[in-house]
C-alpha cells in the first residue's frame, strides 16, 4: 500500500487547531487499562477484553446470564470465529488506548509510541474508508496527533531549553523543539516505509486472531516491536540526542523550583543542598548517553542557577536592612564563600573516593561538624544559635508530638528527604542500584 507521508510531518510554523468534536477524540484522562495503555497488550488479554465487552456482567440483575471470565480457556471457540466474521466497527476505546502514553520519561519511547500509533491509525482508516470520508478522517487524525506532538515537544523544550536560556544560553528552546520534531518525523517516515514492505508485520493473517488487525493499540505495539527506528542521519550532527534531552529533563525536575534551600538552614545546610545538586549534575554528565558539550553546558547552567537562588535570598534580606526593626546582626545575609566551601568539598570528596554513597555520607558529616563548630563563634546569629535544621536533621519527632491528627503530613527527616531525592534521581539516570544510599546507614552518622 502506498502511503502519502506529506501530511504526516510536524509544521513548526503552523500549530494545529484544537478539535472539540469529530471522529477522533483524545482524552486527557489516563486509561491504564489491563488491555492497552502503558502495559504490554497480549492476544489473551485482547480476547478477554472483547469477550467481556460482548458479554457484560450486571451485578445488580437477578438471573445473570453470564459469569465473570478470567481465563481464555473459558472463552467459547465460537466466539473467536464470530470475531473474525464480524463487520467492522470503530472502537474509540482502542484508539484512546493507543495514545495512552506516559509523558515524563524516555523521549525516544514517547516519540516511538506516538509515531507508531499515528501510522497504525492512518493505515486503519485507509483500510476501512475512502473518498471524502477518508480525507475528512485523515484531516482530523493529523490535527489531533500533531496537537499532542506539539504539546510534548513544547514541554521538553520549555523544561530543558528554558532552563538553559534562563541560565546563560540563547536559542535553546527552539533548538530542542526542532530536534524533537525532526526525530518524530523521522520515525513517521521509517514506520511508513516499513509497512509498505511488511503489511503483515503482526503475523495475524490466516490465524484465529486475524480480527486483532482492527485493534489500533495492539497493532501500534507490534509495529514498534517489528521496526526499530534509527536516528535521522540528517540530524546526527546535532549536539543533543533524544536520550540526553530526556536525562536533562530529569535533572531539571530537581532544579525548577525556588525552594532549593531550607529556610531554617544555615550556610552549611545550603552548601549541602547545593552540593547535592552538583553531584546530581555530575552523575548526569557521567552517563554515556550524554555528550561532553551538553554536560558542560548543563553544569554551567546548574552553577548559575544555584548562585542566582542564593543571590535572590540575600537580596530579600538586604531589602530588610533598612527596616529599623530588623536585626541584621541576628539575621545577616548568607556568606556565599561558606556555602561554596561545603559544596566544593563534596565534589572534592567524590573525586577522591569515586563513590556517590560514601561521598554523600562523608559530606553530611563534614557539613554537620562545620555547623557545630560555628555555634559558639556565631552564637548571636539565629541560624546558628537555634540551629533547628541540624538539630532535627536525623530526628524530627518533637515536631509532631503536639499534633493528634497528622495523617498525610510528610514526617520524613531532612536526612530522609535528601537520601530519597538522591536515590530516586540516581536510579532514574543510571538504572543502577550502585549509586544509591542505604537509608539505614543513618545510625553510623547519628
Amino acid at each position: 500500500m502506498q502511503i502519502n507521508t506529506s501530511s504526516l510531518f510536524v509544521n513548526l510554523n503552523s500549530r494545529p487547531p484544537v478539535l472539540h468534536n469529530g471522529f477522533f477524540k483524545l482524552s486527557d484522562k489516563k486509561i491504564h487499562s489491563f488491555y492497552g495503555g502503558n502495559t504490554e497488550i497480549t492476544k489473551e488479554n485482547a480476547l478477554l477484553y472483547r469477550y467481556r465487552m460482548a458479554n457484560p456482567i450486571k451485578i445488580f440483575e437477578k438471573d445473570q446470564k453470564y459469569k465473570p471470565i478470567d481465563n481464555i480457556s473459558d472463552v467459547p471457540r465460537e466466539f473467536l470465529d464470530q470475531l473474525n466474521e464480524e463487520r467492522y466497527s470503530w472502537d474509540e476505546f482502542r484508539f484512546q488506548s493507543a495514545f495512552d502514553i506516559e509523558w515524563g520519561g524516555d523521549l525516544d519511547y514517547i516519540l516511538s509510541r506516538l509515531a507508531a500509533s499515528y501510522i497504525t491509525a492512518s493505515e486503519h482508516l485507509k483500510s476501512h474508508f475512502g473518498g471524502a470520508e477518508l480525507e475528512e478522517h485523515m484531516d482530523q487524525l493529523d490535527a489531533v496527533v500533531s496537537k499532542v506532538m506539539n504539546q510534548r515537544a513544547d514541554v521538553f523544550a520549555e523544561n530543558v531549553g528554558g532552563f538553559l536560556e534562563n541560565n546563560g544560553f540563547v536559542g535553546e528552546k527552539e533548538k530542542i523543539y526542532d530536534i524533537i520534531a525532526s526525530e518524530y518525523n523521522n520515525k513517521i517516515r521509517q514506520y511508513s516505509e516499513y509497512i509498505k514492505k511488511n503489511s503483515d508485520y503482526a503475523h495475524l493473517k490466516g490465524t484465529e486472531y486475524e480480527w486483532l488487525s482492527n485493534d489500533i493499540a495492539y497493532m501500534a505495539q507490534e509495529l514498534r516491536k517489528a521496526c526499530d527506528t534509527t536516528l535521522n542521519p540528517d540530524t546526527l550532527g546535532e549536539r543533543y540526542s533524544l536520550e540526553e534531552i530526556s536525562l536533562a529533563n530529569r535533572l531539571v525536575q530537581d532544579l525548577s523550583f525556588d525552594g532549593l534551600f531550607d529556610s531554617l538552614g544555615n550556610e552549611e545546610s545550603f552548601g549541602l543542598d547545593a552540593g547535592m545538586l552538583l553531584l546530581k549534575t555530575q552523575l548526569f554528565a557521567e552517563n554515556n548517553m550524554v555528550s561532553k558539550q551538553f554536560a558542560d553546558k548543563m553544569t554551567s547552567a546548574v552553577n548559575t542557577r544555584i548562585d542566582d537562588v542564593i543571590n535572590k535570598i540575600n537580596n530579600r534580606i538586604l531589602r530588610l536592612y533598612d527596616d529599623p526593626y530588623y536585626d541584621k546582626e541576628r539575621s545577616p545575609v548568607y556568606d556565599k564563600s561558606e556555602i561554596y566551601d561545603v559544596s566544593r568539598m563534596m565534589l572534592k570528596i567524590y573525586k577522591e573516593k569515586g563513590n556517590y554513597s560514601e561521598t554523600i555520607l562523608e559530606s553530611i558529616k563534614y557539613a554537620l561538624n562545620r555547623s557545630k563548630s560555628k555555634e559558639d563563634i556565631n552564637g548571636i546569629v539565629d541560624r546558628y544559635k537555634v540551629n533547628y535544621y541540624w538539630k532535627r536533621f536525623y530526628d524530627n519527632s518533637e515536631c509532631f508530638r503536639q499534633f493528634y491528627y497528622s495523617e498525610g503530613v510528610d514526617k520524613r527527616t531532612s536526612y530522609q528527604k535528601l537520601i530519597d531525592s538522591w536515590n530516586s534521581y540516581a536510579y532514574d539516570v543510571s538504572k543502577l542500584q550502585d549509586c544509591q544510599v542505604a537509608i539505614n546507614r543513618v545510625s553510623v552518622l547519628a
